[in-house]
This record gives structure tokens, sequence and C-alpha cells, in this order.
């Protein structure tokens, strides 16, 4: 059947999509890779902020490094997602992830013989994000040739689940490293997650790619029939501009977290509050990856997003009011969960209504405007921190989430016909 003009496959009614997910091994492997990486990630999110902020002390200089990791996309996005669709992805997403993790490795290899310097870890930061790109164009259109597409949203339940639940455990073990052998050093455990995901995905048979599937068109032509495809699909249209939002909200809370901690929360940059504060984060990406695969169907699209969105602007100002460090760390789990349902519903989407030969190309491209938002938000919180103060940081963002809510309740109002089939799990 179709929605918006795209060919979908109806759910099975198999039983327990779970339980034939985790009898796959290249599953297995796969989500092995994605829980292992995913964990060294987790602890560079919170030491790489520490590190720019005991250096600067400044807010705008430490807000960079959060949107830093997002620019690439806006820069190679268009022309990742037609090399993932074309080449061997599996290649793709193996030179990534060592890609990734020996830049990350330059930064204790620069603490060793001399001082590290912010301009060094801006750039790393960079250069793992250019990898980053390739490998997660790649995997875009690899995960459903695994799972197959009646599977495919409890396999992004299931990943979202898992892979936050190493993002609990990386922060708190990014805080605790910084305690004991420093910042710098504790980025050795993130280098060495990327080569042992490489090594783990290395083992999975096959290129990822679906049967029959053939390119003739020019990387150039591929990137705007992709576009094409999204201009044309209001539905997919509609979740990457509001997801553009979402971003621009959440880029301006995330990259001022560690600010927020020291200003308003009163707790020290290289703490273990701080660590705490970002495990907040992945306990509610943890709970929006059980529920999603439970709540999510195509008609409920168009109820997930808008709800979500007004719940993060509520949560946004009920973050910039409290000072009480255990309130935090509660709306901060709220405000994850809001914000990674409204991602996982873009994305699942995207997944299921693009055609074969271009899902790598259109979720590149939805993800490149979807994720662009980071970037200047993490700069917009960051200089409307130092010109207005913290809180009045946390109602711009709430704003933001407000303006995205109403953008999503208009635009997904009648757009989602209830005739409409979709891969999904009851």
């Amino acid at each position: 059947m179709k929605a918006d003009g795209a060919t979908l496959t109806p759910a099975s009614p198999g039983p327990s999509p779970m339980r034939a997910l985790l009898a796959d091994r290249r599953f297995v492997r796969w989500l092995t890779s994605e829980v292992v990486n995913t964990l060294g990630t987790g602890i560079s999110t919170v030491v790489l902020p520490i590190l720019i902020y005991r250096r600067t002390g400044s807010p705008a200089q430490t807000g960079i490094v959060s949107g830093l990791r997002v620019v690439p996309y806006l820069v190679f996005g268009l022309i990742a997602g037609p090399i993932a669709d074309r080449f061997d992805r599996k290649r793709l997403l193996i030179f990534g992830l060592v890609g990734e993790g020996v830049a990350m490795a330059t930064i204790p290899i620069a603490d060793i013989i001399g001082q590290v310097s912010v301009a060094q870890i801006y750039i790393v930061t960079l250069l793992a994000a250019v990898c980053f790109v390739f490998a997660d164009a790649a995997a875009f259109g690899a995960l459903p040739s695994i799972t197959g597409p009646e599977l495919l949203p409890t396999a992004n339940g299931l990943l979202l689940a898992l892979t936050s639940s190493a993002l609990v455990a990386g922060p708190a073990v990014g805080a605790l490293l910084t305690t004991w052998i420093g910042a710098a050093p504790a980025i050795w455990f993130d280098a060495a997650s990327f080569l042992l995901a490489a090594l783990v995905l290395a083992g999975i048979g096959g290129s990822f790619r679906a049967a029959g599937t053939h390119h003739s068109k020019t990387i150039r032509a591929q990137s705007r029939e992709g576009i094409s495809f999204i201009w044309h699909e209001r539905v997919i249209l509609t979740l990457v501009l509001v997801g553009f939002l979402n971003s621009l909200a959440f880029g301006a809370v995330i990259g001022q977290l560690v600010v927020y901690g020291d200003k308003v929360l009163r707790i020290h940059e290289g703490g273990i509050r701080v660590g705490i504060l970002y495990t907040a984060g992945a306990v509610g990406t943890l709970i929006a990856g059980l529920l999603f695969a439970r709540i999510y169907t195509t008609p409920r699209v168009r109820v997930i997003t808008p709800t979500a969105l007004a719940a993060g602007s509520l949560i946004t100002l009920g973050i910039a009011a409290t000072s009480t460090f255990l309130v935090a760390v509660g709306l901060y789990v709220l405000l994850s969960l809001a914000i990674q349902l409204v991602f996982s519903a873009g994305i699942t989407y995207r997944q299921l209504a693009s055609p074969a030969h271009l899902v790598s190309s259109v979720n590149v491209v939805g993800r490149m405007v979807a994720w662009g938002g980071q970037p200047f938000g993490a700069l917009l919180g960051g200089v409307t921190t130092e010109v207005f103060g913290i809180r009045w940081m946390g109602v711009l963002a709430a704003a933001v989430f407000a303006v995205a809510s109403t953008a999503a309740f208009i635009g997904l109002r009648r757009t989602i016909p209830a005739r409409a089939a979709m891969a999904t799990s009851a």
C-alpha cells in the first residue's frame, strides 16, 4: 500500500518480533557493535565539554564543541547518502568507525607529549564527525537490509533502549575517569570503543545492501532524487522541518549543560554530579527506546510528534526555573524522553517510506536538516547565556519547542491517511 506516494510493506502478524530479532546472529552482532561504540561516545560526551570549560571558562566555547559534531553533516551529507546507497555499506561503516577511533586517540596522545589545546579538541571533534557522517549514512540503509521492514520499528526501539543503557553508563564513567585519571586520558576509552565496534562489525556477513538494488545515476543525480523525494512527501518534509526546530532547542540545552550545572545547580564541572546530569539524559533516551516499539504506528506519528514537542517546551521551562539538583535530573530525564521520541518517529518513518535505492540518501538529507539545528542551537544558547543568563537560555529553548509543536500539529494533521499501511510492531 502507499503513504504519500511511497510503497510500503504491511506489518507481519508473526509472533514475538523481539524474539525473532534476538535469534538473528547478524542483528545481535550489529547490536553489540552499536552498544560498544555508544558506551565510548557517552564517555566523551561529558569529557570533551569539561576539557573545553576548564581551559576557557567560556559558556559559548563550551557550547561549540557540542554543536561541532553536527557541522560535517551540513557539508558532506548530500554526498554521503548516495555513496552509501551505491557502495559497500559494511566497508563504509568499518572505515568510519576506525577513523573516529584514530581521531579521538590523538587527544590523550597529545596529553602525553604536551598540553591539549582547545583548537585540537575542536579539530578532532570535526574529523571524527566527518567519519561519523559516512558511517551513519551506511547504517541508515544497512539496518533495514538486516531486519526487513516488518521488524524495523522493533529493531529501532531495541537499539535505542540498549544504546541508551550504554549512554547511562558512559557519562558517569566519564566523570569518574576524569576524577581518577584526568579528562584527556579518559578519551582512550572512547577511542578503543570505536575500534572494538569495527572489529565486531567485521564479523557480520554481507554488504548490508537490499537484493536487486542498482544505480545507473551519478552521485549528484541521486542526491537530487533523494531531495526531490523528501520535498514531495509531505509527511517526511514536515517531520524533517520540525526535527530541525527540535534539535535547535535541544542544542541550546545540551550545549550549556555543564554551564547550567555550574551556575544554577552549583556543582563542580568535573564532579560526579555532572556525569549524573548527562546520565539522566541517557535514562530518558532509554525509556524512549522501551516505549517506542510499543507505541509506534503510522497514524500515531501525527500524535507522538506534536505531543512530545509540547511536553519538551513545558519541561524546559521547569529546568530553567529550578535550582534543585534532583528536580533538574528528573526533568532532564523527561526532556530526553520527549526529544528522542520525536527523532525516532522521524527516522523510522523515513526508513520505511523510502525506496530501497534511496534509503541512505533520503535519511542522510533528513538527518542533515534535522540535526542542522543543533550547532545553531549550541551557539545561540551560548550567546544567550553570556548576554542574558542561563535561565533565559531555557526560556528561549522552550519557545522553540513550542513553535515546533504547533508546526507539527498543523503539518501532520491531515497528511497521514487512515488507509496508509506501514510495517509496525504491534
